[in-house]
Protein backbone atom coordinates (compact mmCIF):
# COMPACT_ATOMS: atom_id res chain seq x y z
CA UNK A 1 0.00 0.00 0.00
CA UNK A 2 3.06 2.08 0.39
CA UNK A 3 3.92 1.86 -2.91
CA UNK A 4 0.87 2.75 -4.07
CA UNK A 5 0.48 5.53 -1.97
CA UNK A 6 3.87 6.74 -3.66
CA UNK A 7 2.61 7.46 -7.53
CA UNK A 8 0.17 10.30 -5.28
CA UNK A 9 3.95 11.79 -4.13
CA UNK A 10 3.96 14.17 -7.52
CA UNK A 11 0.05 15.71 -6.47
CA UNK A 12 0.58 15.93 -2.80
CA UNK A 13 -0.57 19.39 -3.02
CA UNK A 14 -3.87 18.97 -4.28
CA UNK A 15 -3.66 15.84 -1.91
CA UNK A 16 -3.64 17.23 1.54
CA UNK A 17 -6.02 20.10 0.01
CA UNK A 18 -8.49 17.20 -0.12
CA UNK A 19 -7.74 15.64 3.12
CA UNK A 20 -7.90 18.91 4.87
CA UNK A 21 -11.83 19.07 3.41
CA UNK A 22 -12.40 16.05 4.70
CA UNK A 23 -11.48 16.51 7.77
CA UNK A 24 -13.36 19.55 7.79
CA UNK A 25 -16.56 17.47 6.52
CA UNK A 26 -15.40 15.10 9.44
CA UNK A 27 -15.37 17.92 12.20
CA UNK A 28 -18.83 19.55 10.75
CA UNK A 29 -20.48 16.14 10.71
CA UNK A 30 -19.30 15.19 14.43
CA UNK A 31 -20.52 18.60 15.74
CA UNK A 32 -23.82 18.12 14.56
CA UNK A 33 -25.15 15.88 17.85
CA UNK A 34 -24.16 19.22 19.80
CA UNK A 35 -25.67 21.47 17.45
CA UNK A 36 -29.26 19.38 17.95
CA UNK A 37 -28.71 19.89 21.93
CA UNK A 38 -28.24 23.69 21.46
CA UNK A 39 -31.05 24.21 18.94
CA UNK A 40 -33.44 22.01 21.02
CA UNK A 41 -32.39 24.03 24.43
CA UNK A 42 -32.61 27.00 23.06
CA UNK A 43 -35.97 27.15 21.64
CA UNK A 44 -37.97 24.35 23.09
CA UNK A 45 -36.61 24.38 26.69
CA UNK A 46 -35.72 28.08 27.96
CA UNK A 47 -39.55 28.54 29.12
CA UNK A 48 -40.47 30.88 27.02
CA UNK A 49 -41.35 31.34 23.70
CA UNK A 50 -38.24 32.76 21.70
CA UNK A 51 -38.32 35.52 19.55
CA UNK A 52 -38.85 35.08 16.05
CA UNK A 53 -35.18 36.60 14.83
CA UNK A 54 -33.33 34.11 16.56
CA UNK A 55 -35.64 31.24 15.33
CA UNK A 56 -35.13 32.59 11.80
CA UNK A 57 -31.16 32.78 12.28
CA UNK A 58 -31.42 28.88 13.95
CA UNK A 59 -33.46 28.02 10.57
CA UNK A 60 -31.36 30.08 8.15
CA UNK A 61 -28.43 28.10 10.40
CA UNK A 62 -29.52 24.82 9.12
CA UNK A 63 -29.09 24.98 5.65
CA UNK A 64 -25.89 27.17 5.96
CA UNK A 65 -24.44 24.21 8.18
CA UNK A 66 -25.55 21.50 5.45
CA UNK A 67 -24.01 23.60 2.24
CA UNK A 68 -20.92 23.98 3.98
CA UNK A 69 -20.86 20.77 4.77
CA UNK A 70 -21.38 19.63 1.57
CA UNK A 71 -18.93 21.70 -0.18
CA UNK A 72 -16.36 20.17 2.21
CA UNK A 73 -17.62 16.97 0.67
CA UNK A 74 -17.45 17.52 -2.92
CA UNK A 75 -13.72 19.61 -2.52
CA UNK A 76 -12.91 16.31 -0.52
CA UNK A 77 -14.45 13.99 -3.29
CA UNK A 78 -13.33 16.06 -6.21
CA UNK A 79 -9.36 16.40 -5.69
CA UNK A 80 -9.32 12.58 -4.59
CA UNK A 81 -10.34 11.68 -7.88
CA UNK A 82 -8.43 14.31 -9.71
CA UNK A 83 -5.25 12.68 -7.51
CA UNK A 84 -6.60 8.98 -8.73
CA UNK A 85 -7.38 10.01 -11.92
CA UNK A 86 -3.49 11.14 -12.45
CA UNK A 87 -1.99 8.44 -10.54
CA UNK A 88 -4.14 5.86 -13.03
CA UNK A 89 -2.58 7.52 -15.58
CA UNK A 90 1.37 7.22 -14.96
CA UNK A 91 0.77 3.69 -13.75
CA UNK A 92 -0.85 2.87 -17.26
CA UNK A 93 1.90 4.49 -18.85
CA UNK A 94 4.81 3.05 -16.53
CA UNK A 95 3.19 -0.36 -17.01
CA UNK A 96 2.82 -0.16 -20.34
CA UNK A 97 6.33 0.92 -21.37
CA UNK A 98 8.02 -1.88 -18.42
CA UNK A 99 5.93 -4.71 -20.55
CA UNK A 100 7.65 -3.00 -24.08
CA UNK A 101 10.95 -4.15 -22.96
CA UNK A 102 10.16 -7.19 -22.38
CA UNK A 103 11.43 -9.88 -24.12
CA UNK A 104 9.43 -12.47 -26.69
CA UNK A 105 9.72 -14.95 -23.94
CA UNK A 106 7.96 -12.77 -21.76
CA UNK A 107 4.62 -12.35 -24.19
CA UNK A 108 4.94 -16.28 -24.74
CA UNK A 109 4.58 -17.79 -21.58
CA UNK A 110 1.66 -14.80 -20.79
CA UNK A 111 -1.40 -14.95 -22.02
CA UNK A 112 -2.38 -11.55 -24.05
CA UNK A 113 -5.54 -11.02 -22.20
CA UNK A 114 -4.43 -11.48 -19.18
CA UNK A 115 -1.98 -8.57 -19.38
CA UNK A 116 -4.06 -6.37 -21.14
CA UNK A 117 -6.43 -6.75 -18.25
CA UNK A 118 -3.58 -5.83 -15.76
CA UNK A 119 -2.79 -2.49 -18.07
CA UNK A 120 -6.31 -1.74 -18.44
CA UNK A 121 -9.45 -2.94 -16.10
CA UNK A 122 -6.73 -3.71 -12.98
CA UNK A 123 -5.23 -0.15 -12.93
CA UNK A 124 -8.98 0.92 -13.53
CA UNK A 125 -10.05 -0.97 -10.48
CA UNK A 126 -7.31 0.25 -8.52
CA UNK A 127 -8.25 3.97 -9.56
CA UNK A 128 -12.11 3.57 -8.61
CA UNK A 129 -10.81 1.96 -5.44
CA UNK A 130 -8.40 4.37 -4.38
CA UNK A 131 -11.05 7.37 -5.06
CA UNK A 132 -12.79 5.20 -2.33
CA UNK A 133 -10.02 5.16 0.19
CA UNK A 134 -8.07 7.68 0.39
CA UNK A 135 -11.31 10.26 0.70
CA UNK A 136 -12.66 8.11 3.02
CA UNK A 137 -9.23 8.10 4.50
CA UNK A 138 -9.53 10.79 7.13
CA UNK A 139 -13.03 11.62 6.37
CA UNK A 140 -15.01 8.98 8.00
CA UNK A 141 -12.18 8.44 11.08
CA UNK A 142 -12.15 12.34 12.14
CA UNK A 143 -16.45 12.46 11.67
CA UNK A 144 -15.93 8.90 14.32
CA UNK A 145 -13.55 10.57 16.24
CA UNK A 146 -15.70 13.91 16.58
CA UNK A 147 -18.93 12.61 17.21
CA UNK A 148 -17.61 10.64 20.45
CA UNK A 149 -15.82 13.69 22.02
CA UNK A 150 -19.09 15.57 21.28
CA UNK A 151 -21.44 12.60 22.82
CA UNK A 152 -18.63 12.72 25.66
CA UNK A 153 -18.94 16.01 26.32
CA UNK A 154 -22.70 15.29 26.50
CA UNK A 155 -22.37 12.45 28.39
CA UNK A 156 -19.16 10.54 29.20
CA UNK A 157 -20.11 7.00 29.92
CA UNK A 158 -22.24 7.18 27.17
CA UNK A 159 -19.66 8.05 24.68
CA UNK A 160 -16.95 5.11 26.54
CA UNK A 161 -19.94 2.96 25.34
CA UNK A 162 -20.51 4.08 21.98
CA UNK A 163 -16.44 4.14 21.76
CA UNK A 164 -16.73 -0.05 22.69
CA UNK A 165 -19.34 -0.59 19.69
CA UNK A 166 -17.09 1.02 17.52
CA UNK A 167 -14.53 -1.35 18.33
CA UNK A 168 -16.50 -4.50 17.83
CA UNK A 169 -17.40 -3.26 14.72
CA UNK A 170 -13.77 -4.25 13.68
CA UNK A 171 -14.47 -7.72 14.29
CA UNK A 172 -16.44 -8.28 11.19
CA UNK A 173 -14.22 -6.16 9.21
CA UNK A 174 -11.26 -8.24 9.92
CA UNK A 175 -12.73 -11.58 9.43
CA UNK A 176 -14.21 -10.79 6.41
CA UNK A 177 -11.88 -8.43 5.01
CA UNK A 178 -9.33 -11.61 4.57
CA UNK A 179 -11.94 -13.61 3.10
CA UNK A 180 -12.87 -10.60 0.43
CA UNK A 181 -9.01 -11.24 -0.50
CA UNK A 182 -8.95 -14.49 -1.62
CA UNK A 183 -12.18 -14.13 -3.25
CA UNK A 184 -10.55 -11.22 -5.24
CA UNK A 185 -7.77 -13.23 -6.08
CA UNK A 186 -10.40 -16.13 -7.45
CA UNK A 187 -12.54 -13.44 -9.49
CA UNK A 188 -9.26 -11.84 -11.16
CA UNK A 189 -8.36 -15.16 -12.33
CA UNK A 190 -11.92 -15.78 -14.03
CA UNK A 191 -12.16 -12.52 -15.58
CA UNK A 192 -8.57 -13.60 -17.08
CA UNK A 193 -9.82 -16.67 -18.39
CA UNK A 194 -12.94 -15.20 -19.84
CA UNK A 195 -10.86 -12.56 -21.48
CA UNK A 196 -8.50 -15.46 -22.76
CA UNK A 197 -11.26 -17.29 -24.42
CA UNK A 198 -13.12 -14.62 -25.73
CA UNK A 199 -9.58 -13.29 -27.84
CA UNK A 200 -8.75 -17.17 -28.52
CA UNK A 201 -12.29 -16.99 -30.65
CA UNK A 202 -11.93 -13.81 -32.11
CA UNK A 203 -8.93 -14.30 -32.87
CA UNK A 204 -9.11 -17.51 -34.50
CA UNK A 205 -12.53 -16.65 -36.15
CA UNK A 206 -11.61 -18.68 -39.55
CA UNK A 207 -10.76 -22.11 -37.94
CA UNK A 208 -13.49 -22.16 -35.19
CA UNK A 209 -16.10 -21.89 -38.47
CA UNK A 210 -14.12 -24.24 -41.04
CA UNK A 211 -14.06 -26.77 -38.11
CA UNK A 212 -17.51 -26.03 -36.83
CA UNK A 213 -16.46 -24.86 -33.78
CA UNK A 214 -18.71 -22.72 -32.78
CA UNK A 215 -20.92 -25.18 -30.35
CA UNK A 216 -17.37 -26.50 -28.75
CA UNK A 217 -16.55 -22.86 -27.87
CA UNK A 218 -20.33 -21.51 -26.85
CA UNK A 219 -19.85 -24.27 -23.98
CA UNK A 220 -16.35 -23.08 -23.10
CA UNK A 221 -17.75 -19.61 -22.61
CA UNK A 222 -20.92 -20.93 -21.08
CA UNK A 223 -18.74 -22.86 -18.32
CA UNK A 224 -16.50 -19.81 -18.13
CA UNK A 225 -19.15 -17.11 -17.32
CA UNK A 226 -20.67 -19.55 -15.16
CA UNK A 227 -17.29 -19.99 -13.10
CA UNK A 228 -17.07 -16.32 -13.36
CA UNK A 229 -20.54 -15.64 -11.95
CA UNK A 230 -20.01 -17.99 -8.96
CA UNK A 231 -16.40 -16.31 -7.77
CA UNK A 232 -18.11 -12.76 -8.35
CA UNK A 233 -20.88 -13.58 -6.32
CA UNK A 234 -18.46 -15.03 -3.33
CA UNK A 235 -16.86 -11.65 -3.42
CA UNK A 236 -19.63 -9.98 -3.57
CA UNK A 237 -21.34 -11.88 -0.45
CA UNK A 238 -18.34 -11.46 1.55
CA UNK A 239 -18.46 -7.31 0.99
CA UNK A 240 -22.24 -7.27 1.30
CA UNK A 241 -22.42 -9.45 4.81
CA UNK A 242 -20.26 -6.58 6.52
CA UNK A 243 -22.93 -4.01 6.59
CA UNK A 244 -25.59 -5.50 7.95
CA UNK A 245 -23.19 -6.92 10.92
CA UNK A 246 -21.95 -3.68 11.55
CA UNK A 247 -25.91 -2.29 11.24
CA UNK A 248 -27.13 -5.27 13.78
CA UNK A 249 -24.21 -3.76 15.89
CA UNK A 250 -25.26 0.18 15.95
CA UNK A 251 -28.74 -0.92 16.45
CA UNK A 252 -27.86 -2.61 20.12
CA UNK A 253 -26.22 0.99 20.78
CA UNK A 254 -29.24 2.68 19.93
CA UNK A 255 -31.75 -0.02 21.90
CA UNK A 256 -28.82 0.45 25.18
CA UNK A 257 -29.53 4.67 24.30
CA UNK A 258 -33.16 4.17 24.88
CA UNK A 259 -32.87 2.04 27.87
CA UNK A 260 -29.74 4.65 29.54
CA UNK A 261 -32.12 7.88 28.76
CA UNK A 262 -35.14 5.75 30.08
CA UNK A 263 -33.07 5.22 33.42
CA UNK A 264 -31.14 8.61 33.42
CA UNK A 265 -32.34 11.98 34.37
CA UNK A 266 -31.41 14.21 31.29
CA UNK A 267 -33.23 16.69 29.00
CA UNK A 268 -34.75 16.42 25.64
CA UNK A 269 -32.43 18.28 24.05
CA UNK A 270 -29.53 15.88 25.73
CA UNK A 271 -31.65 12.87 24.49
CA UNK A 272 -31.51 14.19 20.91
CA UNK A 273 -28.02 15.08 20.65
CA UNK A 274 -27.30 11.34 22.24
CA UNK A 275 -29.66 9.95 19.58
CA UNK A 276 -28.25 12.14 17.01
CA UNK A 277 -24.56 11.28 17.45
CA UNK A 278 -25.32 7.47 17.15
CA UNK A 279 -26.86 7.91 14.17
CA UNK A 280 -23.71 10.44 12.91
CA UNK A 281 -21.62 7.57 13.88
CA UNK A 282 -23.09 4.43 12.17
CA UNK A 283 -22.86 5.33 8.46
CA UNK A 284 -19.31 6.39 9.23
CA UNK A 285 -18.67 2.58 10.45
CA UNK A 286 -20.51 1.67 8.09
CA UNK A 287 -18.21 3.11 5.41
CA UNK A 288 -15.18 2.05 7.19
CA UNK A 289 -16.23 -1.04 7.23
CA UNK A 290 -16.55 -1.09 2.99
CA UNK A 291 -13.41 0.97 3.16
CA UNK A 292 -11.23 -2.52 4.97
CA UNK A 293 -13.21 -4.88 2.47
CA UNK A 294 -12.36 -2.60 -0.63
CA UNK A 295 -8.04 -1.60 0.62
CA UNK A 296 -7.91 -5.97 0.51
CA UNK A 297 -9.50 -6.09 -2.92
CA UNK A 298 -6.77 -2.94 -3.71
CA UNK A 299 -3.66 -4.93 -2.23
CA UNK A 300 -5.13 -8.30 -4.29
CA UNK A 301 -4.95 -6.01 -7.65
CA UNK A 302 -2.07 -4.15 -6.80
CA UNK A 303 0.16 -7.43 -6.25
CA UNK A 304 -0.30 -8.64 -9.94
CA UNK A 305 0.26 -5.17 -11.46
CA UNK A 306 3.57 -4.78 -9.13
CA UNK A 307 4.68 -8.47 -10.01
CA UNK A 308 4.83 -7.30 -13.60
CA UNK A 309 6.76 -4.34 -13.01
CA UNK A 310 9.17 -5.79 -11.02
CA UNK A 311 9.80 -8.90 -13.41
CA UNK A 312 13.50 -7.37 -15.05
CA UNK A 313 13.25 -6.39 -19.03
CA UNK A 314 15.27 -8.15 -21.44
CA UNK A 315 17.14 -7.78 -23.09
CA UNK A 316 18.46 -5.22 -20.32
CA UNK A 317 18.84 -1.13 -22.02
CA UNK A 318 21.79 -0.17 -20.37
CA UNK A 319 21.96 3.42 -19.75
CA UNK A 320 25.75 3.57 -20.98
CA UNK A 321 24.83 1.75 -24.54
CA UNK A 322 26.71 2.44 -27.46
CA UNK A 323 24.96 4.06 -30.62
CA UNK A 324 26.04 1.94 -33.58
CA UNK A 325 24.85 3.88 -36.63
CA UNK A 326 26.87 2.17 -39.58
CA UNK A 327 27.20 -1.37 -40.41
CA UNK A 328 31.16 -1.69 -42.04
CA UNK A 329 32.72 -5.35 -41.38
CA UNK A 330 30.72 -8.33 -40.64
CA UNK A 331 28.35 -9.99 -38.13
CA UNK A 332 29.87 -12.72 -35.91
CA UNK A 333 28.26 -15.47 -33.61
CA UNK A 334 30.66 -16.86 -31.36
CA UNK A 335 29.94 -19.91 -29.45
CA UNK A 336 26.30 -19.16 -29.03
CA UNK A 337 23.83 -20.82 -26.81
CA UNK A 338 20.24 -20.34 -26.29
CA UNK A 339 17.67 -21.73 -24.05
CA UNK A 340 14.15 -20.84 -24.12
CA UNK A 341 13.26 -21.43 -20.00
CA UNK A 342 14.35 -24.55 -18.58
CA UNK A 343 13.64 -26.16 -22.40
CA UNK A 344 16.16 -27.94 -24.38
CA UNK A 345 18.73 -25.89 -25.96
CA UNK A 346 17.27 -23.97 -28.95
CA UNK A 347 20.84 -23.45 -30.56
CA UNK A 348 23.85 -24.75 -29.49
CA UNK A 349 27.42 -23.63 -30.22
CA UNK A 350 26.71 -21.55 -33.43
CA UNK A 351 30.02 -20.03 -34.95
CA UNK A 352 29.37 -17.67 -37.61
CA UNK A 353 30.65 -15.42 -39.79
CA UNK A 354 28.62 -13.28 -42.15
CA UNK A 355 30.39 -10.73 -44.36
CA UNK A 356 29.33 -6.95 -44.92
CA UNK A 357 27.27 -7.03 -48.24
CA UNK A 358 26.65 -10.76 -48.64
CA UNK A 359 23.74 -12.92 -48.84
CA UNK A 360 23.17 -15.52 -46.00
CA UNK A 361 20.62 -18.43 -46.38
CA UNK A 362 19.78 -20.13 -43.74
CA UNK A 363 18.19 -23.52 -44.69
CA UNK A 364 16.99 -26.43 -43.05
CA UNK A 365 13.56 -28.33 -41.68
CA UNK A 366 11.30 -26.68 -39.37
CA UNK A 367 12.90 -25.89 -35.91
CA UNK A 368 16.35 -26.19 -36.65
CA UNK A 369 17.24 -23.13 -34.45
CA UNK A 370 16.80 -20.55 -38.02
CA UNK A 371 14.17 -18.21 -36.45
CA UNK A 372 15.94 -18.12 -33.22
CA UNK A 373 19.28 -17.14 -34.73
CA UNK A 374 18.22 -14.12 -36.39
CA UNK A 375 15.86 -13.77 -33.03
CA UNK A 376 19.67 -13.05 -31.79
CA UNK A 377 20.86 -10.54 -33.79
CA UNK A 378 17.49 -8.21 -33.72
CA UNK A 379 17.92 -8.64 -29.90
CA UNK A 380 14.53 -10.12 -29.10
CA UNK A 381 16.45 -12.34 -26.75
CA UNK A 382 19.95 -12.64 -25.23
CA UNK A 383 22.37 -15.46 -25.71
CA UNK A 384 22.54 -18.26 -22.97
CA UNK A 385 25.94 -18.21 -23.42
CA UNK A 386 28.48 -16.88 -26.48
CA UNK A 387 28.37 -13.36 -27.79
CA UNK A 388 26.73 -11.22 -30.95
CA UNK A 389 29.30 -9.08 -32.81
CA UNK A 390 28.63 -6.56 -35.25
CA UNK A 391 31.98 -5.15 -36.37
CA UNK A 392 33.89 -6.66 -33.28
CA UNK A 393 31.33 -5.06 -30.36
CA UNK A 394 28.96 -7.05 -28.84
CA UNK A 395 25.52 -6.38 -29.07
CA UNK A 396 24.73 -6.35 -25.46
CA UNK A 397 26.83 -3.25 -25.15
CA UNK A 398 25.44 -1.63 -27.61
CA UNK A 399 21.31 0.26 -27.45
CA UNK A 400 18.70 -1.57 -28.10
CA UNK A 401 17.37 1.04 -30.66
CA UNK A 402 20.40 1.43 -32.57
CA UNK A 403 21.31 -2.19 -33.15
CA UNK A 404 17.05 -2.27 -35.12
CA UNK A 405 17.53 0.50 -36.81
CA UNK A 406 20.26 -0.92 -39.12
CA UNK A 407 17.82 -4.14 -39.26
CA UNK A 408 15.16 -3.94 -41.59
CA UNK A 409 12.43 -7.59 -41.61
CA UNK A 410 10.15 -9.33 -43.06
CA UNK A 411 8.86 -12.58 -41.82
CA UNK A 412 6.31 -15.17 -43.32
CA UNK A 413 3.71 -13.66 -40.71
CA UNK A 414 2.52 -10.41 -41.79
CA UNK A 415 1.48 -8.29 -38.94
CA UNK A 416 -0.48 -5.25 -40.19
CA UNK A 417 -1.88 -2.35 -37.72
CA UNK A 418 -6.02 -1.43 -37.58
CA UNK A 419 -4.81 1.58 -39.38
CA UNK A 420 -4.38 3.01 -42.97
CA UNK A 421 -2.39 1.81 -45.23
CA UNK A 422 0.06 4.77 -45.30
CA UNK A 423 0.96 4.65 -41.46
CA UNK A 424 1.45 1.06 -42.07
CA UNK A 425 3.89 1.34 -44.25
CA UNK A 426 5.27 4.43 -42.34
CA UNK A 427 6.13 1.83 -39.83
CA UNK A 428 9.95 1.84 -41.37
CA UNK A 429 10.04 5.70 -41.25
CA UNK A 430 7.87 7.48 -39.14
CA UNK A 431 8.63 10.83 -40.70
CA UNK A 432 8.26 10.12 -44.43
CA UNK A 433 6.55 12.02 -47.15
CA UNK A 434 3.15 10.32 -49.23
CA UNK A 435 5.62 10.69 -52.21
CA UNK A 436 7.92 8.21 -50.26
CA UNK A 437 5.09 5.77 -49.14
CA UNK A 438 3.97 5.98 -52.45
CA UNK A 439 7.54 4.68 -54.23
CA UNK A 440 8.14 2.03 -51.47
CA UNK A 441 4.87 0.81 -52.54
CA UNK A 442 5.72 1.17 -56.50
CA UNK A 443 8.98 -1.39 -55.31
CA UNK A 444 6.88 -3.67 -53.62
CA UNK A 445 4.47 -4.03 -56.42
CA UNK A 446 1.51 -2.72 -54.45
CA UNK A 447 0.92 0.71 -55.40
CA UNK A 448 -1.51 -1.02 -58.56
CA UNK A 449 -4.18 -2.72 -55.79
CA UNK A 450 -3.98 -0.18 -53.57
CA UNK A 451 -4.90 2.57 -56.05
CA UNK A 452 -8.01 0.31 -56.45
CA UNK A 453 -8.76 0.26 -52.72
CA UNK A 454 -12.21 2.49 -51.21
CA UNK A 455 -9.72 5.13 -49.80
CA UNK A 456 -6.51 4.02 -51.76
CA UNK A 457 -3.90 4.79 -48.99
CA UNK A 458 -5.90 6.42 -46.47
CA UNK A 459 -8.01 3.09 -46.38
CA UNK A 460 -8.21 1.89 -42.73
CA UNK A 461 -7.43 -2.02 -42.52
CA UNK A 462 -9.05 -4.13 -39.93
CA UNK A 463 -7.22 -6.48 -37.62
CA UNK A 464 -4.36 -7.97 -38.77
CA UNK A 465 -5.35 -6.39 -42.33
CA UNK A 466 -7.95 -9.04 -42.30
CA UNK A 467 -9.73 -7.10 -45.39
CA UNK A 468 -6.47 -7.89 -47.80
CA UNK A 469 -5.82 -10.81 -49.01
CA UNK A 470 -2.81 -12.53 -47.94
CA UNK A 471 -0.54 -11.57 -51.13
CA UNK A 472 -1.00 -8.05 -50.75
CA UNK A 473 -0.73 -7.84 -46.66
CA UNK A 474 2.71 -9.47 -47.58
CA UNK A 475 3.52 -7.02 -50.27
CA UNK A 476 2.57 -3.73 -47.80
CA UNK A 477 5.25 -5.27 -45.32
CA UNK A 478 7.56 -5.60 -47.98
CA UNK A 479 6.88 -2.04 -48.87
CA UNK A 480 7.62 -0.96 -44.80
CA UNK A 481 10.71 -2.45 -45.48
CA UNK A 482 11.77 -0.99 -48.09
CA UNK A 483 10.82 2.31 -47.08
CA UNK A 484 13.05 1.76 -43.64
CA UNK A 485 16.00 1.35 -46.19
CA UNK A 486 17.89 -0.92 -43.91
CA UNK A 487 21.92 -1.80 -43.82
CA UNK A 488 20.90 -5.52 -42.49
CA UNK A 489 18.01 -7.26 -44.34
CA UNK A 490 16.09 -10.22 -43.10
CA UNK A 491 13.87 -12.50 -45.04
CA UNK A 492 11.85 -14.94 -43.02
CA UNK A 493 10.25 -16.82 -46.36
CA UNK A 494 9.19 -13.23 -47.21
CA UNK A 495 7.72 -13.99 -50.36
CA UNK A 496 6.01 -17.22 -49.28
CA UNK A 497 2.48 -15.97 -49.53
CA UNK A 498 2.33 -14.82 -53.13
CA UNK A 499 1.62 -15.68 -56.69
CA UNK A 500 4.11 -16.90 -58.70
CA UNK A 501 3.14 -13.47 -61.13
CA UNK A 502 3.79 -11.74 -58.11
CA UNK A 503 6.90 -13.37 -56.36
CA UNK A 504 8.48 -12.75 -60.36
CA UNK A 505 8.21 -8.47 -59.56
CA UNK A 506 9.13 -9.12 -56.13
CA UNK A 507 11.72 -10.92 -56.30
CA UNK A 508 13.16 -8.50 -58.77
CA UNK A 509 12.36 -5.40 -56.30
CA UNK A 510 13.99 -7.72 -54.01
CA UNK A 511 17.33 -8.30 -55.87
CA UNK A 512 17.39 -3.83 -56.36
CA UNK A 513 17.00 -3.68 -52.55
CA UNK A 514 19.40 -6.49 -51.16
CA UNK A 515 22.34 -4.62 -53.58
CA UNK A 516 25.14 -3.36 -51.21
CA UNK A 517 23.31 -4.65 -48.22
CA UNK A 518 23.97 -7.49 -45.94
CA UNK A 519 21.15 -10.00 -46.25
CA UNK A 520 19.94 -12.35 -44.07
CA UNK A 521 17.23 -15.08 -45.72
CA UNK A 522 15.75 -17.95 -44.34
CA UNK A 523 13.86 -20.17 -46.79
CA UNK A 524 12.53 -23.61 -47.26
CA UNK A 525 11.94 -23.20 -50.90
CA UNK A 526 15.56 -23.26 -52.56
CA UNK A 527 14.44 -22.36 -55.69
CA UNK A 528 13.77 -18.62 -54.72
CA UNK A 529 17.87 -17.97 -53.18
CA UNK A 530 19.53 -16.69 -55.64
CA UNK A 531 23.14 -14.74 -55.61
CA UNK A 532 23.72 -15.96 -51.95
CA UNK A 533 27.08 -16.17 -50.68
CA UNK A 534 26.69 -18.61 -48.62
CA UNK A 535 24.41 -21.71 -47.65
CA UNK A 536 24.34 -22.10 -43.35
CA UNK A 537 22.40 -25.80 -43.48
CA UNK A 538 20.98 -26.32 -39.53
CA UNK A 539 19.40 -29.06 -37.68
CA UNK A 540 18.51 -29.66 -34.33
CA UNK A 541 19.57 -25.83 -33.19
CA UNK A 542 23.56 -26.80 -34.97
CA UNK A 543 25.25 -25.82 -38.19
CA UNK A 544 25.91 -29.01 -39.84
CA UNK A 545 27.39 -27.31 -43.26
CA UNK A 546 28.14 -24.36 -44.95
CA UNK A 547 28.97 -23.09 -48.13
CA UNK A 548 27.73 -22.77 -51.55
CA UNK A 549 25.23 -24.70 -53.28
CA UNK A 550 27.23 -26.63 -55.72
CA UNK A 551 29.92 -27.15 -53.00
CA UNK A 552 27.19 -28.76 -50.68
CA UNK A 553 25.18 -30.67 -53.69
CA UNK A 554 28.53 -32.40 -54.05
CA UNK A 555 28.98 -33.24 -50.23
CA UNK A 556 25.50 -35.13 -50.34
CA UNK A 557 24.54 -34.09 -46.75
CA UNK A 558 21.34 -32.77 -45.40
CA UNK A 559 21.56 -29.55 -47.96
CA UNK A 560 21.66 -32.19 -50.56
CA UNK A 561 19.05 -34.21 -49.67
CA UNK A 562 16.51 -31.37 -48.72
CA UNK A 563 17.54 -30.14 -52.34
CA UNK A 564 17.69 -33.16 -54.02
CA UNK A 565 13.34 -33.41 -52.11
CA UNK A 566 12.36 -29.70 -54.13
CA UNK A 567 13.78 -31.07 -57.42
CA UNK A 568 12.29 -33.95 -57.55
Amino acid sequence: MRRLMGYMRPYRGRLILGMLAGAAFGVISGAFPKGVELVFSKLFEGGERPEFHIVALTAFAIPCYFAIRGLMSFVNSYYMNWVSSRMLRDIRIELYEHLQNMSLDFFVRRRVPKLIRRVHNNTSMIQNSLVVLVGDLVKQPVTIIAAITVLAYIDLWFSVFALILGMLCWIPMRHFGRKVRLASRAEDQSDGALLGLLHESFNNVRVVKVYLLERIFSERFRRATHRQMTRSMYFKRQREAIAPLIELIGSLGIAAALIYVYASDISTSEFLAVVAGFLMLYDPLKRLGRWYVQAQRVLTISERVFQIMDTEPSPVERSSGLEIEHFRDSIRFEGVHLRYNDRNEALTDINLTIPQGSVCALIGPSGAGKSSLVSLLVRFYEPTAGRVLIDGRDLSEMSVQSVRRLIGLVTQETFLFADTVANNIACGKPDATREEIVEAARRAHAHEFLEDLPQQYDTVLSDRGQNLSGGQAQRIAIARAFLKNPTILVLDEATSALDAESEHHVQEAMTDLMRGRTVIVIAHRLSTLKSVAQFVVMQHGRIVEIGRHDELVNRGGLYRRLYDLQVV
